[in-house]
């Protein structure tokens, strides 16, 4: 058990940093195609320097493997060089084939309370239909039956995996939004012509069986295809701080049934011993 935490820590600790690459990737994007402010993007790539920084000592002081802290040295020019070419290099471009994936092309984002309400509607539908399935499934704390990243963070909480909590969740659920909901469908709407309902029903294919290397249960995949649904249509309709903030709230609930799950299981033990 201890060596699995320790391979879930790992796992965890190597998506934030590789979440971190991404979104600032995406911030660079976003700083030469759609321009906003220069100081937004200088305070987040200097943050996940820090955080690379931290990151490296930490790894070499617990003596890990040369591989890893190459690796993540290297990482370490990606945020410097960024910081590099906005302090003294900094020029408006525009080169033309960057689209903007702020706002889906031809696409116009409302803020919409009727449509918020109804999209909102049906995340607590089916995060009511989640509470059901854990209390019907209490199986899905063992191994390989569930998601073991969000297992991890269900036993034995400390401020370490609070931190981890904090920088993995919010930051996964923006890449993926970024990745699956804005870059993909506007990928295959502009460069494929493809319907924009086959678009969503595509990609929310392929995000759900993403999903399924993670917990190898297809009633995950099946959730995470619903779910994609409705943040298709709360991106296309309310934009994409909408759909990152529903992908949110769902995973924060789904932490919760994995925790109260947990506890009722601890519970079962208890009253048998």
């Amino acid at each position: 058990m201890i060596n699995r935490d320790y391979e879930v820590k790992a796992k965890i600790r190597k998506k934030i940093v590789y979440n971190s690459i991404i979104f600032l990737v995406f911030e660079f994007w976003f700083f030469y195609s759609t321009y906003n402010n220069i100081l937004i993007l200088y305070i987040v790539s200097f943050s996940i320097l820090i955080l690379l920084i931290g990151s490296l000592i930490f790894n070499f002081k617990k003596r890990v493997d040369r591989v890893t802290i190459t690796f993540q040295s290297s990482l370490l020019l990606i945020p410097i060089l960024f910081l590099i070419d906005i302090i003294f290099f900094y020029r408006p471009l525009s080169p033309p084939f960057f689209f903007s994936i702020n706002n889906l092309i031809g696409l116009v984002h409302r803020i919409d309370i009727i449509s918020f309400s109804i999209l909102l509607a049906l995340v607590l539908l089916k995060l009511g239909a989640l509470k059901i399935y854990f209390i019907n499934n209490i199986e899905i704390l063992k191994a390989g039956a569930g998601d073991e990243i969000f297992q991890y963070f269900t036993k034995e909480i400390d401020y370490r995996k609070i931190i981890m909590f904090l920088l993995l969740f919010p930051l996964s659920a923006f890449i993926e939004e970024l990745i699956y909901r804005s870059v993909l469908l506007s990928f295959f709407i502009y460069y494929f012509n493809l319907n924009i309902l086959i678009g969503i029903i595509a990609i929310s294919l392929i995000f759900g069986f993403v999903h399924y290397s993670a917990s190898k249960n297809w009633g995950h995949v099946l959730s995470t295809l619903i779910s994609s649904i409705i943040y298709f249509f709360a991106l296309i309709q309310l934009g994409l701080l909408f759909a990152w903030t529903f992908h949110l709230i769902t995973n924060l609930f789904v932490i919760l049934f994995y925790y109260q799950t947990q506890r009722k299981s601890n519970k079962k033990i208890d009253n048998i011993i």
